[in-house]
């Protein structure tokens, strides 16, 4: 009987000791009211890290930084190292970029839209516009 006193004094002795061991180092709790702008901002610049992050991880960008030398993974991983406003820049630069062709490839493509239009209208007997054409 003597026994279960002292064992429950040294249980209580541990767990006190751990929990000073736990929160010890713990620092003070620092409260500060947030504006609706600046976590539209901290909303906004997470979701541009992710459209950075999700370029890079894009395949045909991935073989161009290893032709490059560049490790994607490294990266990657430095792109989360960034602060918000060097993430929003690169965003930015990402908008400026063409969406995959040049401004020939797009007069090139009209100008052979153009032409197949007139040849059918011409074949159709619309028009009048190819000499080559016969009705």
């Amino acid at each position: 009987m003597r026994a279960m006193p002292q064992l429950r004094r040294q249980v209580a002795l541990a767990l006190a000791g751990m929990m000073f061991v736990l929160t010890g180092p713990l620092d003070a709790a620092h409260a500060a009211l947030v504006t609706t702008g600046q976590a539209i901002e901290a909303g906004e610049a997470q979701g541009e890290r992710d459209r950075v992050a999700g370029f890079l991880a894009r395949e045909d960008v991935r073989a161009q930084m290893v032709a490059l030398g560049v490790d994607p993974v490294e990266a990657i991983d430095r792109v989360a190292g960034l602060s918000d406003a060097e993430v929003r820049q690169i965003a930015g630069h990402l908008d400026r970029l063409p969406a995959g062709q040049s401004a020939v490839g797009a007069v090139i493509g009209a100008a052979l839209f153009i032409f197949l239009v007139l040849l059918i209208t011409d074949l159709l007997g619309l028009t009048n516009v190819f000499p080559f054409v016969r009705r």
